[in-house]
């Protein structure tokens, strides 16, 4: 186990903080480490008329184009599912009739303490969208019968969609629907 000695703000904006110091190893050394603070997020895979429900969008820092399943950033003292709720009608225009979580993980435990919760959006019923002002979005539907082909191409690259892809065929697997 690891216990910071000293820990210094780095850096503080709008979706994490950047920490770094001292902290004391299991067994008593001492050594340098960087932490990103962040509040977390959640992902959401829509599953409507037998169809995965994505969106397509540019991401500066990947330098590319990806498909995603729709996600966002918790507020303060948010409850996961309703962070899920609110960005399924914000970015796809749908409201879930059932919410079910299939997963939580950490994004990447070695420099960050942000924690990802998937959650399944089943009974979907058409809302309006209302996609944060600088978000581009394309909606993409994925036929359900071609989940674990397009996963096992690469199709997807981005983490919170390949586990909410993966924990779904592990959720209709044993449903025995697979």
């Amino acid at each position: 186990m690891e216990t910071w000695i000293e820990r210094h703000e780095v850096f503080r904006g709008p979706i994490f903080t950047v920490y770094t110091g001292q902290a004391r190893l299991a067994d008593g050394q001492t050594a340098r480490r960087d932490m990103v603070a962040h509040r977390g997020g959640v992902g959401v895979v829509a599953l409507h008329a037998d169809k995965v429900l994505l969106v397509q969008q540019f991401r500066l820092a990947g330098g590319a184009t990806f498909e995603e399943i729709p996600a966002g950033l918790r507020e303060p003292d948010e409850a996961a599912a309703t962070c899920a709720a609110r960005e399924l009608a914000e970015e796809l225009g749908y409201a879930a009739g059932r919410l079910l979580p299939l997963a939580t993980y950490c994004t990447s435990p070695g420099f960050t303490d942000e924690v990802t919760t998937i959650f399944l959006a089943l009974d979907l019923t058409p809302t309006t969208a209302t996609p944060d002002w600088d978000e581009r979005l394309l909606p993409v539907e994925l036929p359900l019968v071609d989940v674990a082909a397009s996963l096992a191409t690469g199709r997807f690259v981005d983490g919170k969609t390949l586990v909410g892809l993966y924990a779904l065929l592990a959720w209709l697997a044993r449903r025995g629907n697979v």
